[in-house]
């Protein structure tokens, strides 16, 4: 067994993921989301919180998975921040906090739950990366500062 990671664990779909604790500034309930017609489907939206424009990512686009259901207001959201952006990652249910074992592993990083299974342990620096790369990909309209690296956002 690895190092003990806290983690966040939460479910999309079917599918159950964790992510560890130092990224996540807070859980909330998604509020009016507003759709960005020329975004890529792993971008669901954005939303005003607490007077701040958040992207709404579809973690399952991101990885290349079939997407989740639009978000919409009401819908869980773990809000992230990860080399100086923030966003707000779309959650079906959060499960629970605990400290896991992460796996060795050669593919993915993983961790252990207290039944045995196995969870992905989502790199929120990797999901923002995608995020950014699809968006540029598809040429969207959303302002850069939104969803950019940090110094990418500067004008």
């Amino acid at each position: 067994m690895g190092e003990l990671r806290n983690v966040i664990v939460f479910t999309i779909g079917a599918a159950r993921y964790a992510v560890e604790l130092r990224w996540v500034r807070e859980v909330v309930s998604l509020g009016f989301v507003t759709g960005v017609p020329t975004a890529p489907g792993a971008v669901g939206g954005v939303c005003n919180l607490h007077g701040t424009i958040l992207p709404v990512l579809d973690v399952a686009a991101l990885l290349d998975e079939a997407g989740g259901p639009p978000p919409r207001q009401g819908d869980g959201a773990l809000v992230i921040e990860t080399e100086g952006v923030v966003c707000a990652l779309r959650v079906d249910q959060v499960d629970h906090v605990a400290s896991l074992p992460e796996l060795p592993s050669v593919a993915a990083p993983t961790v252990l739950d207290a039944s045995g299974r196995t969870l992905a342990l989502l790199d929120p620096a990797k999901l923002v990366r995608r995020a950014v790369e699809l968006v540029a990909r598809a040429g969207a309209s959303m302002p850069r500062s939104e969803i950019a690296e940090p110094d990418e956002a500067s004008p």
